[in-house]
C-alpha cells in the first residue's frame, strides 16, 4: 500500500503545540513500522521554514525523495468558499497529492488554516483516494459559546466537521475520543479506530544532583517542595479549580509546599489566578506561575515535584499525566473524559468539580507515604503501555482494515518502479498506459473543476495556479541534472576550471547517466536565477536534442539533481534564495569545490577572489546536500574549513571527492599553431627542457623556478625552462623580468595562450614537467605529463602525493638553491637511468573521471559526512 502523510500539522502554528508534536511523532512511528508499505509524505511549499527540519527529522529513517513538497498559489488568509484562490487551493493540493499515486492520505491535523495557509480538505476533488484523518478532540463543536464565537472561525470549524465526517477514516487519539466522534457526530464505530498516544523518548527519569535541583528551581522561583499542574489558561484545563482546591488543604501542608503552574498566562491572566489565590487565603508566595519551559527542564520539573495534578474538564487524551508519571512523578487526576484511560487506576482519579474531593486526594498524595509510593507503581506499569510504535502499529492495521472494507489491495507493483523497468511483460506495459492515461484524466478533471468555478477570478490568479499545477505533475518525467555552465558560457578562460567544466560536461551529454537527461544552465545575474544554457548547449554540435533554441527558465522537480561544476564564486551568495527554494522542493544541490587556496592564502590572489571565496563557502555550506572536491587533499582541507567555519545545518553535510581525467583530445581541445612553432620545437629539443603549466601566479612558484634557473645558468648548467601560461595576478615584477630577460627565446621561453595542440608539442620535446606549485586542487600537468612518458619533479605537497604518488622526484624548500639543487641532482639520477618513471602514474580519461563524478552523486560513493554544528538540542 502507498501511503501519503500530509504534515502540514508540523508546518502551521500546531507545530509548536502538542498537534505538531504529536503529528510528527505518529508520522515517525508509521515510517518504522512500515513494513512492505510505501510511505511518502507530502508538505507544502507556503510554510518554506519549516521543510528542511522536517526532512531532518525522517533522515535515515526515510527516503528524502519520499518527502514532496507540493506547490499552492498564493491565497488570502481565510477566505473560505466564496474566493476563488482558496478553492482553487484546496483542488491544486488533493490534485497534487493525487499525483503520488496514493491508496490512502493520512491527514494528520485536519482543523487548520484559519490563520494562515494551511489547505486541509476531504474528499474535494479527490473522491477515489482512501483519506484518513486523526481526530484529537471535539472540545469546540461541544463548547460551541466558548470557543465558537468568532463568525468566521465558526464557520470554518463546522466546515472541517463536514469534512471529517467525509473521511473513510478516522485515528483517535483515546478511546473515549472516539466515542464521542461516535455520539456527536453519527460517525459509524467501524470507521474509527482507537490508535492513543505515548510521550516523546526526552521524557524520562534522569538523575539530577543537588546543584542541578538547586538552579532548577531558582530558574522559576520555586522555594519549597510543590505541587504541579501543566495547562494553558482556558476553562476546561481548570486551573482555577485547582487553586482553589489547593486552598482547601491544611495550614500546614500549604507552608511546607508551593502550587507551581507551567500555564504560559498572559499579564491579565496572571493578575486573575494570583487575585484568586489571594481571595482563598493564600500566600503571595505559596503560587508560582511559569511561562514557556523547554523540555529539558519540563522533565527536570516532572521529576522533581512532589506530586503532579491533572484538573482538566475535557482532553482528547491528556498527555501531560502520562509525560509526568514517565518522568517519575506521582500522578493525580481528573475523573473526565480519557483522562482515566492515561492513569489507570481509579483511586488516583476524583471529580473535577468537586474541590473538596480534589483537595482530599491532594492531602493524601503529599501525607500518606505509602500511597505516593503505590502512585510511583502504578506509573511504571502504566506508562509501557503507551509507545509511539504500538501506535504508528495501531495506525498501519486501520489503515489496512480500512483498504479490506473498500474492497482494494495492495498494488503488486508500485508505478515508479513499472516505469523503470528496462522491459516489461503486457500487464506492466498496460499499467504504464493506465498510469498515464489517470494522470492525464486527473489533469483534464482540474482544469474542468477550476475553469467552471462561479467566481471573480484575475489573471494573475489563472497563471499563478498554472505555474504551480505545472510543477506539482510528476507522470511520464524524466529526472534532470543540471549542469552549471555559468562562466564558461560565457567566456573560455581555457584555464584549467574551464577546461574541467568543458570536459566533464560534453561526457554528461555524450553519455548521460542511465534514466537521467543532462541539461547545461547558467546563472541570469540581473535576477539571480537559472536559465537552460540552450544556446551554449548547441555548441558542442552532439546534435538535436530536443530543446529550445531559447534559454528558457530552468523547470526543476523533486528528484532532479543540480551539480555547480563552473566556479561562480562571486554570484552564487546573491542567489541563495534559489538554491534553498530548490532543495525545499527536494532537488538535490551539489558544488565541484576545486580548491581552498583564496581562503587558505588570500595573499596568492587578487583581493577581489580573496574576498567572495569565504561568503561563498558559506553559502555553500548552508544551502548544498554535498561538496564534491577534485581530490582527497582537497576534501580534507575542507573538512578543516568547516569545522572551524561552516555554518549550522539540521541534516549533516555530504563531502565526497572524484580525480579529473586528463586524455586532452577528449575535453574539446583548441587547435592552432603560431607560425614560430617550428623553431621554438627545435630549440626546446637542443638541450634538456624543463616546462610549467599554469597561469604565472604568485602560488604557482614560478618566482622561485626562474630564480633557481638564473642560478643554474650563472653555473652554466645547460638546461631550457619553458614556462607556458598567461600572465596573471601578483607579479608585476616577475612579468617584467620574464619578458625582459636575455635569454628570452634562448634557453627562456615564455609562451602565452597557447592552444592544446601546441601543448601536445610542447610536452613531447620536453624533458621533465617542473611543478612548483606551492598549492594546488589536483595537479593536472602531472598527470597529463605521465601520459607522455615524461618525467616530473614537483614539490612535496599532499596532493602531489596524492595523485602522483612514488612516480614523481619531491623537493622541498622555498629558496632558489633549494630548487636548483634538486634540479642538479634530478639531472645526476637521469643520465644514470635511475630517476623516477612518471609512466606508472595512474590516471583517468575524462570520461572515466566523470563516471566517478556521477558514483559519488548517484551511487553514494561518498567520502564521508560533515557532522552538523547545531546542538541536538536545537533539532526537531
Amino acid at each position: 500500500m502507498r501511503i501519503v502523510l500530509d504534515l502540514q500539522g508540523c508546518q502551521s502554528v500546531s507545530r509548536l503545540r502538542g498537534i505538531g508534536r504529536y503529528s510528527l511523532a505518529l508520522a515517525k512511528a508509521i515510517v518504522r513500522n512500515a513494513g512492505n508499505h510505501e510511505v511518502w509524505i507530502a508538505l507544502n511549499d507556503l510554510f518554506p521554514g519549516t521543510v528542511e527540519g522536517i526532512r531532518a527529522s525522517f533522515e535515515g529513517l526515510l527516503p528524502d525523495e519520499r518527502i514532496v513538497v507540493y506547490s499552492l498559489p498564493r491565497f488570502s488568509v481565510y477566505q473560505g468558499d466564496s474566493d476563488w484562490r482558496n478553492v482553487a487551493a484546496v483542488f491544486i493540493r488533493e490534485h497534487a497529492i493525487a499525483e503520488l499515486e496514493p491508496d490512502l492520505v493520512h491527514i494528520s491535523s485536519l482543523f487548520e488554516g484559519y490563520v494562515d495557509e494551511s489547505i486541509s480538505s476531504v474528499k474535494t476533488f479527490d473522491q477515489d483516494t482512501l483519506v484518513a484523518v486523526t481526530l484529537y478532540d471535539l472540545i469546540p463543536f461541544l463548547n460551541p459559546e466558548k470557543y465558537l464565537t468568532d463568525v468566521g472561525f465558526k464557520k470554518h470549524y463546522y466546515s472541517k466537521i463536514e469534512a471529517l465526517k467525509r473521511a473513510d477514516l478516522l485515528l483517535a487519539i483515546s478511546g473515549y475520543c472516539g466515542e464521542e466522534a461516535v455520539r456527536e457526530l453519527g460517525i459509524a464505530q467501524e470507521r474509527i479506530a482507537n490508535i492513543s498516544s505515548a510521550v516523546s523518548e526526552n521524557f524520562v527519569i534522569h538523575a539530577l544532583t543537588d546543584v542541578e535541583r538547586r538552579a532548577l528551581h531558582g530558574r522559576y522561583g520555586i522555594t519549597r517542595p510543590f505541587v504541579m499542574t501543566t495547562g494553558i489558561v482556558e476553562p476546561r484545563k481548570n486551573l482555577e479549580g485547582l487553586i482553589v482546591a489547593y486552598a482547601k488543604l491544611p495550614s500546614k501542608l500549604r507552608k511546607q509546599h508551593q502550587l507551581f503552574m507551567v500555564c504560559q498566562a498572559t499579564e491579565i491572566n496572571r493578575t486573575k489566578l494570583f487575585d484568586l489565590a489571594a481571595e482563598n487565603g493564600l500566600a503571595q508566595d505559596d503560587l508560582v506561575l511559569s511561562g514557556y519551559v523547554n523540555d529539558a527542564d519540563l522533565v527536570a520539573l516532572y521529576q522533581s515535584c512532589e506530586l503532579f495534578v491533572f484538573p482538566s474538564l475535557h482532553e482528547g487524551f491528556g498527555l501531560p499525566a502520562l509525560e509526568a508519571m514517565a518522568c517519575g512523578a506521582a500522578v493525580i487526576g481528573s475523573a473526565a473524559t480519557s483522562i482515566p484511560e492515561v492513569i489507570g487506576r481509579d483511586d488516583a482519579m476524583f471529580n473535577p468539580l468537586d474541590l473538596k474531593q480534589m483537595a482530599d486526594m491532594m492531602q493524601r498524595g503529599l501525607s500518606d507515604n505509602e500511597y505516593r509510593q503505590s502512585l510511583l507503581a502504578n506509573a511504571a506499569v502504566q506508562v509501557p503501555k503507551f509507545s509511539w510504535d504500538a501506535t504508528g502499529r495501531r495506525a498501519l492495521d486501520a489503515f489496512e482494515k480500512a483498504m479490506a472494507a473498500h474492497g482494494r489491495r495492495d498494488r503488486p507493483i508500485g508505478i515508479d518502479a513499472a516505469l523503470a523497468l528496462p522491459t516489461a511483460p503486457d500487464a506492466i506495459a498496460d499499467s504504464r498506459f493506465s498510469a498515464l492515461s489517470s494522470a492525464e484524466s486527473r489533469y483534464r478533471k482540474l482544469v474542468t473543476a477550476l475553469t467552471t468555478l462561479n467566481l471573480p477570478v484575475s489573471d494573475a490568479d489563472l497563471i499563478a495556479s498554472a505555474d504551480v499545477i505545472a510543477s506539482n505533475q510528476r507522470t511520464g518525467r524524466m529526472p534532470q541534472l543540471l549542469v552549471d555552465v555559468s562562466v564558461l558560457c560565457e567566456i573560455d578562460a581555457k584555464s584549467g576550471i574551464q577546461r574541467v567544466t568543458r570536459a566533464i560536461a560534453r561526457k554528461l551529454l555524450e553519455l548521460p547517466p542511465s534514466g537521467w537527461e543532462v541539461r547545461l544552465v547558467r546563472l541570469d545575474r540581473s535576477v539571480m536565477v537559472y536559465r537552460y544554457a540552450n544556446k551554449f548547449m548547441h555548441e558542442f554540435n552532439l546534435g538535436p536534442r530536443g530543446v529550445s533554441d531559447e534559454d528558457d527558465w530552468v523547470d526543476s522537480a523533486q528528484g532532479d539533481v543540480f551539480l555547480g561544476l563552473d566556479l561562480v564564486a562571486d554570484c552564487v551568495p546573491a542567489a541563495e534564495g534559489w538554491f534553498a527554494a530548490q532543495r525545499r522542493r527536494g532537488i538535490k544541490v551539489y558544488f565541484i569545490v576545486y580548491d581552498l587556496l583564496p581562503v587558505a592564502q588570500p595573499e596568492w590572489f587578487p583581493g577581489f577572489i580573496a574576498a567572495v571565496f569565504p561568503p561563498w563557502l558559506t553559502t555553500l555550506s548552508t544551502v548544498a546536500d554535498g561538496l564534491i572536491c577534485i581530490s582527497r587533499a582537497v576534501a580534507d582541507d575542507l573538512r578543516a574549513w568547516l569545522d572551524a567555519n561552516g555554518s549550522e545545518r539540521l541534516r549533516d553535510l555530504k563531502l565526497g571527492y572524484f580525480h579529473l581525467g586528463a586524455d586532452i583530445e577528449n575535453s574539446q581541445p583548441s587547435i592552432g599553431l603560431p607560425d614560430n612553432s617550428a623553431e621554438v620545437l627545435t630549440a626546446l629539443r637542443s638541450r634538456p627542457t624543463f616546462v610549467m603549466v599554469g597561469t604565472v601566479e604568485p602560488r604557482k612558484g614560478h618566482l622561485q623556478a626562474f630564480a633557481a634557473f638564473e642560478q643554474l645558468w650563472t653555473e652554466n648548467v645547460d638546461v631550457n625552462l619553458v614556462i607556458v601560461g598567461k600572465a596573471g595576478w601578483g607579479v608585476d615584477d616577475l612579468v617584467k623580468r620574464l619578458e625582459a630577460h636575455v635569454d628570452q627565446n634562448e634557453r627562456f621561453f615564455w609562451l602565452q595562450g597557447i592552444s592544446d595542440e601546441y601543448l601536445e608539442k610542447i610536452y613531447e620535446v620536453s624533458s621533465c614537467l617542473l611543478a612548483a606549485s606551492l598549492g594546488e586542487g589536483f595537479g593536472l600537468p602531472l598527470i597529463e605529463a605521465a601520459q607522455k612518458g615524461l618525467p616530473i619533479i614537483a614539490r612535496d605537497i599532499p596532493v602531489f602525493r596524492e595523485v602522483a604518488g612514488d612516480h614523481v622526484f619531491f623537493f622541498t624548500g622555498n629558496h632558489a638553491n633549494d630548487l636548483a639543487s634538486a634540479i642538479k641532482a634530478w639531472v645526476v639520477l637521469q643520465k644514470e637511468g635511475r630517476e623516477p618513471a612518471s609512466t606508472g602514474m595512474p590516471w583517468m580519461t575524462w570520461q572515466e573521471s566523470t563516471e566517478q563524478l556521477e558514483r559519488v552523486m548517484f551511487e553514494a560513493e561518498w567520502y564521508g559526512r560533515w557532522i552538523n554544528s547545531l546542538p541536538a538540542a536545537a533539532k526537531p
